[in-house]
């Protein structure tokens, strides 16, 4: 949504655990400019991507404020029938095991749920490897929807000890 440099990288790995507020609204400034992105095909759902499994229907999550100006703002309502089951953390793992784990950190809670044919839109912290979520939109496709479209608040890690640009 905005460029990130290495200042708001370290910030936001900062703040990432003690200061989830404020990390929420930063992470949504320039959120006008998605609703001029999608105005040709917009999300008919968003998912807040789960970093670890969190008790209560509604856990925070570090977008909170760009969910809020999703539902509020552009009426689009949110899918909470992804959860995380696995315990472990991505973090703590290597770049190839990060694939392995997430292929069984992540399931549907809600089968009834209709979502054959739709948009969704995938919100996340952190891309490292894309591992989480390129297995979340693999089970949306699965399940049966049109097209997935992802949004993080920072590209980290990979990116940058391989030499490609990490701004996003």
């Amino acid at each position: 949504m905005q460029k990130r440099d290495l200042i708001a990288k370290e910030l936001f790995l900062s703040l990432k655990f003690q200061n989830e507020k404020q990390i929420s609204n930063y992470f949504c400034i320039g959120w006008r400019q998605l609703a001029k992105f999608w105005k040709i095909d917009p999300p008919d759902c968003f998912v807040m991507v789960p970093s670890k499994p969190k008790p209560g229907p509604k856990p925070y999550h570090v977008a909170c404020s760009l969910r809020n100006r999703l539902i509020r703002g552009l009426k689009i309502r949110e899918d909470t029938s992804l959860r995380k089951v696995s315990k472990d953390k991505q973090s703590e793992k290597r770049f190839e095991e990060r694939f392995f784990h997430a292929k069984k950190a992540f399931e549907f809670t809600k089968s009834d749920r209709i979502i054959e044919g739709l948009h969704v839109l995938l919100i996340d912290d952190i891309f490292t490897t894309g591992a989480s979520l390129n297995e979340i939109a693999r089970l949306y496709k699965l399940r049966g929807v049109r097209k997935v479209t992802c949004v993080v608040f920072l590209l980290s890690g990979v990116f940058e000890s391989n030499g490609c640009s990490s701004q996003g």
